[in-house]
């Protein structure tokens, strides 16, 4: 009580003093701020009348070269009055006239006189005329052809042809007995230098840009050079018809800096003069001048604190002890966060662990089981007749639920980032324009389909299968999202994931990606779904109507991949899940663009040719299904239950052609060493491996190891037939 006590009287008697040094600041402080907003709005006012008054010296004086050009245009229309250019003599006076005429004038490079065919007939530099030298492909030439101006036609700028220089043109017909005739035209070729030589220092002091371009934005002559437009030319020419005095005032950014710019139209000519002074100069001589007044206000401010300081001082102690106990605060509320936050990860991690060991532990016994079911099914199918449509139904029935609860079992493993990976590199703008019209038939007709593809894309590295499926699956979630119809939209782009992003999402490498971004024009989703959408087993849906692991799947193999996929949604304004696969920087000689087509059971069949397979697994029923596929596809069979039983079958059958082999195999051999052995004692024997789960046989970090054939639990009579003609077929 007594320590509350002496502080407050501590706070009491400081009050006064705190209140003098708080004026110590903010006086000097608030007088610095007022002259300097004054002086900077002064020093952009003065720019800006600046801007306005070059921009007039600069309109009048492109007037007066367009004028005078004109009068050159019309002394020598007049002057060809009468003359014949088949007589030296006249065609020699013409010369001399361009001659002269050219060299009277600084900023004439050229004088041309062309026919109606577009030969050359008369020119300022060269005596005879070269009549092969001809101009149709000139802009000036056609448009003048085209229509009979009034006043001249100003070109595009180009290099021409007898100057070399930079030039661009005014060119007008030739005047002849019949205006509705096109006789042929004059071109006065104006030197770019002698604009640019001009607009050089028009307002020393200041870094300017000055441009003169055409209606349609074709730079006639600029200073300094600049790479690009510097603001749309419709806009411009808009701004200039809204304004009463014929001038209009734009900001711009050049080069990264900003501008103060002005443009006028330039008389009756579709020419527009532009002239621009950097924010940064004109702001010079106020920064100079704030820096005078942040000094005297410093000055003042040093000095009020000074009277402040030595009462102050008494409470210097008080205060350093109250900011070390904050200081104290602030890291405890700091580890609290991190250690919150590493909690999180850790809860993240288990919750990984145990869906992995969930779903690890009954994925071999449960495919084994579909993959006897699926494939009893498939071959019941075969043997019904056409009289035996009832039980087509019914075995149709089970044949679909039998999928779905492997499709649930496939998507446990790619949210726990198990299930087999087969990375090759992909041109994502291929795959999505090879699913279009799958997912036009799958949305249906309420629902609009845009793809967007990226110039330039980097390849990816993905297995294009499952990257086909997680699109397909977040097509289907986008439309579940919009139930009236909408708009589905599939993007393609080169993405740079930084350190600030990575900072952020703990989880993420700093690198290069591919992106496919999905957007739809659905319901949304609010925040406390979007935190929660990956998570295995979350739906939004009525019971019965998802099973919450579409999204889960998605971000699994995005994860397992070496990617990153992330949400973005409003409520009531759609939602843009990106997936980010890593870019392939090797070089490939193809690039997977979808799912290989698969054979048919026809062609698989008529492949077979009576070849022996011998096959290995330990469960009965699904070595029993696998005898009666291969055989139904024309191979023959001999097969083993583990792998010391299979090894002494190899002596009895020299003309083996295919080594089929579960990885789990009960005993002391599993099916990779089996391989391994058989690899010793046939090395020409091709081996493809099958299981319903495992860790690390044939797949390391989620991925198949190189060359590995591999047909995944549970598997259709269709699939067996056509993975065993695959293998076969790329035998030597």
């Amino acid at each position: 009580m007594a320590d509350v006590t002496e502080r407050t009287t501590i706070d009491r008697v400081l009050q006064p003093t705190r209140a003098l040094l708080a004026i110590s600041i903010l006086l000097p402080a608030v007088l610095v701020a007022l002259a300097s907003w004054q002086g900077y709005r002064d020093a952009l006012r003065d720019a800006a009348v600046r801007v306005e008054r070059n921009g007039h010296i600069l309109h009048e004086h492109a007037v007066k070269v367009f004028e005078t050009h004109k009068l050159v245009i019309d002394e020598i229309n007049t002057r060809l009055e009468g003359l014949d250019f088949n007589k030296p003599a006249d065609a020699l006076s013409l010369h001399n006239l361009l001659k002269r005429l050219q060299d009277e004038f600084d900023q004439v490079a050229t004088i041309t006189i062309a026919d109606a065919q577009g030969r050359m007939i008369g020119s300022g530099r060269t005596f005879p005329p070269d009549p092969s030298v001809t101009f149709t492909d000139r802009d000036w030439f056609q448009a003048l052809k085209a229509r009979n101006y009034t006043t001249p036609f100003i070109s595009r700028s180009y290099t021409g042809r007898q100057s070399g220089q930079s030039v661009f043109n005014v060119a007008l017909r030739i005047k002849g007995p019949d205006p509705k005739v096109f006789y042929g035209a004059i071109a006065v070729s104006v030197d770019r230098k002698y604009f640019e030589d001009f607009y050089r220092n028009v307002e020393p002091g200041f870094e300017e840009y000055v441009v003169l371009f055409r209606s349609d934005g074709a730079i006639l002559a600029q200073q300094p050079a600049q790479s690009a437009a510097i603001l749309s030319a419709s806009t411009i020419s808009n701004r200039l018809a809204a304004a009463s005095n014929g001038y209009a005032a734009v900001n711009l950014n050049i080069g990264g800096e900003d501008q103060i710019a002005g443009f006028r139209k330039v008389g009756d000519y579709p020419v527009i003069a532009g002239f621009a002074i950097s924010k940064k100069s004109a702001l010079r001589f106020w920064r100079r001048n704030l820096v005078i007044y942040a000094g005297l206000g410093l000055l003042a401010a040093l000095c009020l604190l000074a009277v402040s300081w030595m009462a102050i001082r008494q409470a210097a102690r008080e205060r350093e002890a109250t900011e070390r106990w904050r200081e104290a605060a602030n890291r405890l509320t700091a580890e609290a966060a991190m250690r919150e936050n590493a909690e999180t990860q850790l809860r993240q991690a288990q919750k990984m662990e145990a869906v992995g060991r969930l779903t690890g532990g009954i994925a071999h016994d449960f495919n084994n089981l579909l993959t006897v079911v699926l494939g009893s099914l498939e071959l019941l199918g075969r043997r019904l007749s056409s009289a035996d449509e009832k039980h087509r139904t019914y075995i149709n029935n089970a044949m679909e639920a039998a999928k779905r609860a492997a499709a649930l079992t496939s998507r446990l493993l790619a949210f726990s980032r198990q299930q087999p990976l087969a990375p090759a590199v992909v041109d994502a703008n291929k795959l999505v324009s090879g699913m279009s019209d799958l997912l036009t038939r799958t949305l249906g007709e309420q629902i609009g389909v845009e793809v967007v593809l990226a110039g330039g894309l980097w390849p990816a590295h993905a297995d294009p299968n499952q990257l086909e499926s997680a699109i397909l699956n977040l097509a289907v979630n986008a439309r579940d999202a919009m139930p009236n119809g909408g708009k589905l939209t599939i993007e393609t782009a080169n993405s740079h994931l930084d350190d600030a992003y990575a900072a952020r999402h703990h989880d993420v490498k700093v690198g290069q990606y591919v992106l496919v971004c999905v957007s739809d024009t659905g319901i949304g989703m609010t925040p406390d779904v979007v935190a929660n959408a990956f998570e295995p087993f979350f739906t939004t849906k009525p019971v019965g109507k998802g099973t919450g692991l579409g999204l889960s799947q998605v971000y699994g193999f995005a994860k397992q991949s070496g990617g990153h996929a992330a949400i973005y949604s409003e409520p009531d304004e759609g939602t843009t899940i990106k997936l980010y696969m890593p870019r392939y920087r090797g070089v490939a000689a193809t690039q997977a663009e979808g799912v290989a087509p698969e054979v048919a059971p026809e062609r698989a069949k008529e492949n077979a040719t009576g070849q022996l397979v011998l096959v290995v697994e330990d469960d009965a029923g699904v070595r029993e299904f696998t005898a009666a596929a291969l055989r139904e596809s024309g191979y023959q069979v001999v097969h083993a239950a583990d792998a010391e039983q299979a090894l002494s079958l190899l002596p009895e059958h020299e003309d083996i052609a295919l080594l089929f082999t579960d990885i789990v195999l009960t005993g002391s051999m599993n099916g990779r060493k089996l391989a391994d052995k058989v690899k010793i004692l046939r090395p020409d024997l091709p081996v493809l491996f099958t299981t319903g789960y495992t860790r690390n046989a044939i797949i390391h970090h989620g991925r198949l190891d190189e060359g590995i054939a591999f047909i995944g639990k549970p598997f259709t009579v269709r699939a067996l037939s056509a993975k065993v003609a695959e293998v076969l077929s790329a035998r030597p």
